[in-house]
């Protein structure tokens, strides 16, 4: 058995990433996708590996020699910025003498998904996916009686299903295949995909599809996709994307008994529906209010101490999210296994250690490795059914999470990219979101994993650490008392020359020409246009200052003195 790798192509859709290596030199984890995937090959039995290049020919071989014990060839493609990879792999020809492991240099996948093919101890798969959404920019697979009939991007027909650049392929199908692919070189038929060969001999190749439902694998084309494999890598199979993953998590797990925290608005939906109709007992628990306090967690905790339970969901907001970390953390539970269901998109709770709770009046963080729950399920189609009010509070928190953490010390090349995307894609879809255009959903939802994603890391900074006497003092809403704090620190920040401190920020919002990021996240904010009334007429800047959770505020690369605090607070008081 051998593996072919295609590496010719130059990822010119990535960006600056890109700028200096391939795509397959990117890092997951620490680990750039082709030693990854060469490891996966080895621990797999797999030694001869068929490797084509292109521009970055002396990068690849390189790499590639990192991993010992390789029988390793390299084919080069000299016309690799004028060909599709049809042409390398008619280049790899002489070398494909036995069953082979064909697979795009992109392609991120776990281990798991390749002893599948590996097991199967002859004959020719692809590998689809029935279950999941058709892409509308990846390849479909149309299967007919069992077979492959056809790969293409432009086929969404009831037959045609997700499928992931990997074959297994005999010696006899590799050899067919390549036989087409050389009649489309004769004929300088140099651009398309090696699948426009395969589908014209489909019925020869007898190529049987395999599931990869439930693994992760994933092709890269863009900064989107990579951003999203590289999470759900690091979470391993631990993020997913609907609730009838729940199951699956389950049986993970091994799960025998469950508490669920739910909230209200859950009631009688289709996901408590699904949750009645699981094979595994689930008792639930719907009393958690806004902002839970100590008293309120108290409560969740008796009545989740009542039974031996091994496993707490919690599907909600974060105030539901946060209750249940809470849950695990004053039971001393480390072990109780977490599965968290956003159905805001906005505290981003499912993705950080923290868990927010009032105490007198003032609000606080746990803050444990343990609490960064164990599965996050992210189903866009509980979104739905939010007020405009709802969603767009929670957004403004999602919006703010990521320039906070862009504001404090400990940025990371890993926390700058969640914040990036997070930025990019709330800044692209907000408006559609708020007037309730469903296809942005799920970007939305992933917006506010990543920024979760980023303050995990970081952790927040002024915009929060002002915010929390607005909602507790005055009843405004977390993530508008956020936003109005965000904004006066950096019209405060700005105005008195700290404007160097937001180099990295200005560079995400590069288009923001000429505009500081006071102005425009104040023109965002107003768009928003968060609908809630409040009144701080009565409101003292000083006082508020008095309650600003230090820590917090001390998380920044400027510095705020009391003065300034003040000026900030005074501000907000007047803003109309």
């Amino acid at each position: 058995m051998k593996a072919l790798i295609f590496n010719s192509g130059t990822g010119s859709r990535m960006g600056r990433l890109t700028e200096n290596k391939p795509k397959c030199l990117l890092e997951i984890n620490g680990e750039t996708i082709l030693h990854r995937q060469l490891r996966l090959l080895s621990e797999c039995g797999i030694h001869d590996v068929v490797i084509t290049t292109g521009k970055y020919d002396s990068l690849i071989r390189d790499e590639a020699e990192k991993i010992s014990g390789l029988n390793t060839e390299f084919v080069h493609n000299p016309e690799y910025s004028s060909t599709n990879y049809i042409y390398s792999f008619y280049l790899s020809g002489e070398y494909l003498n036995d069953d082979i492991i064909m697979m795009h240099g992109d392609l991120v996948f776990e281990k798991s998904i390749l002893k599948k093919l590996l097991k199967e101890k002859e004959g020719s798969f692809c590998v689809i996916d029935k279950q999941a959404g058709k892409p509308e920019k990846d390849f479909k697979g149309r299967i007919e009686n069992g077979i492959l009939k056809e790969v293409s991007v432009n086929i969404f027909d009831d037959n045609c299903y997700a499928l992931q650049p990997l074959y297994r392929l005999s010696e006899k199908c590799a050899a067919l295949w390549l036989s087409k692919t050389n009649e489309y070189i004769s004929d300088n038929n140099v651009k398309v995909y090696a699948e426009n060969a395969l589908n014209e001999i489909s019925e020869k190749l007898n190529i049987k599809p395999l599931s990869y439902n439930g693994c992760c694998i994933s092709e890269i084309d863009n900064r989107e996709d990579y951003f999203k494999v590289m999470e759900n890598i690091k979470m391993g199979e631990n993020v997913y994307y609907e609730i009838s993953s729940i199951k699956t998590l389950l049986k993970k797990f091994g799960s025998s008994k469950v508490f669920l925290v739910m909230g209200n608005h859950l009631k009688g939906s289709d996901f408590e529906k699904y949750i009645d109709n699981l094979d595994t007992p689930v008792t639930k628990f719907t009393g958690v209010i806004e902002n839970p306090t100590d008293e309120s967690v108290t409560e969740t905790v008796k009545a989740f101490e009542c039974d031996d339970y091994d496993t707490i969901i919690s599907a909600g907001g974060g105030s539901v999210i946060d209750t249940a970390k809470a849950v695990k953390y004053f039971t001393g539970r480390k072990e109780l296994i977490h599965i968290s269901i956003p159905t805001t998109a906005g505290s981003g709770s499912e993705a950080t250690q923290y868990s927010v709770l009032c105490r007198d009046d003032m609000k606080y963080s746990l803050n444990e490795p343990e609490l960064l729950p164990d599965a996050a399920v992210l189903d866009s189609s509980l979104l739905t059914g939010m007020s405009r009010q709802q969603k767009t509070v929670s957004l403004l928190d999602a919006l703010c999470h990521s320039i906070e953490s862009m504001m404090t010390p400990d940025v990371t090349d890993e926390s700058r990219n969640y914040s990036e995307q997070s930025i990019k894609i709330i800044n692209s879809n907000y408006e559609k979101y708020l007037n309730n255009d469903e296809s942005t959903n799920k970007d939305i939802l992933l917006a506010s994993y990543y920024s979760g994603r980023a303050i995990s890391i970081t952790r927040t900074s002024v915009g929060h650490a002002m915010s929390y006497s607005l909602t507790t003092g005055y009843g405004i809403r977390h993530g508008q008392a956020v936003a109005l704090s965000l904004i006066f620190a950096l019209k405060y920040a700005e105005k008195n020359g700290r404007r160097e401190e937001f180099k990295s920020l200005y560079e995400i919002m590069e288009d923001y020409e000429g505009k500081t990021i006071y102005e425009k996240l104040l023109n965002t904010y107003r768009k928003m246009n968060p609908e809630q009334n409040y009144d701080l007429s009565s409101a003292e800047a000083g006082i508020l200052a008095g309650k600003v959770n230090e820590s917090k505020l001390s998380n920044s690369v400027v510095r705020f003195d009391a003065d300034g605090v003040i000026c900030i607070y005074k501000d907000i008081i007047n803003f109309k």
